[in-house]
């Protein structure tokens, strides 16, 4: 009976991201200021955390401002660290939150051409060049006055601990001139581990820090000291099992 239950909210899952990319998709073109999407995404990401069955914790909401742009700086578990953080974020933010992703995420179908027509930005860490423009694009983003998810770690923690971060997304603050508001996603590796298609329901936890001011200048030693900061301050509000070795 598990499976059973697990193979329909899989399909289901798969169902509803193939027609919320076609469905935004059918809007793209005519969606200049992007409302439609943030609308319609929101509204996405509240159905595939109901359809997971998945309880949506949220902790220090109140350290948002409304009105308010931020670079968040998230520890990265699990493919619903994305629609809790949109939905735990959206009543300060009203939904308006970009996230910087992979661009190998475009080859998918349907979400991947959803994401090519998106606000979202794509980025590829093996070439500098568009590294940059894709942080140039991000600084554009805030100027426009829409927050900016970082996953910081680069890539997805298969554990669930903590990994080490990168220093792209603190060049990005830097530029922006923007409050970095450190995030902890708690237990959402559990929901779905790695290389598994067994869903589990439970809870998940989105802790929402107070943001930290950033750096007055664009330099490499004020960045990384900002980084192992943001990055303490992280594992410090994640539990035993998901802090750093």
């Amino acid at each position: 009976m598990k499976q059973l239950t697990t193979l329909w909210q899989i399909l289901q899952l798969s169902g509803t991201t193939i027609g919320y990319s076609l469905f935004g998709l059918s809007f793209s073109a005519f969606d200049k200021g992007h409302k439609l999407f943030y609308e319609h995404g929101l509204r996405y990401a509240e159905t595939i955390l109901r359809i997971a069955n998945i309880n949506l914790v949220v902790e220090g909401r109140e350290n948002l401002q409304e009105g308010e742009t931020y670079v968040f700086v998230a520890n990265h578990v699990s493919i619903f660290d994305i629609p809790a953080i949109w939905v735990a974020t959206a009543p300060a933010l009203g939904g308006r939150i970009r996230i910087i992703y992979k661009r190998s995420l475009q080859l998918i179908p349907f979400l991947g051409w959803e994401l090519i027509v998106s606000p979202f930005i794509p980025i590829e860490r093996e070439k500098m060049r568009r590294s940059i423009e894709s942080i140039s694009r991000a600084v554009g983003a805030i100027q426009e006055g829409d927050s900016v998810i970082i996953f910081a770690e680069g890539t997805r923690s298969r554990s669930g601990r903590l990994k080490e971060f990168k220093r792209g997304g603190f060049h990005l603050a830097a530029r922006a001139k923007k409050p970095l508001v450190p995030v902890a996603i708690v237990d959402a590796h559990k929901i779905l581990r790695a290389d598994s298609v067994d869903l589990q329901q439970g809870t998940i936890r989105v802790i929402i820090g107070k943001p930290v001011p950033p750096p007055e200048q664009d330099d490499r030693i004020v960045e990384r000291s900002l980084m192992k900061h943001l990055h303490a301050i992280v594992a410090s509000m994640l539990p035993e099992d998901q802090q750093p070795l």
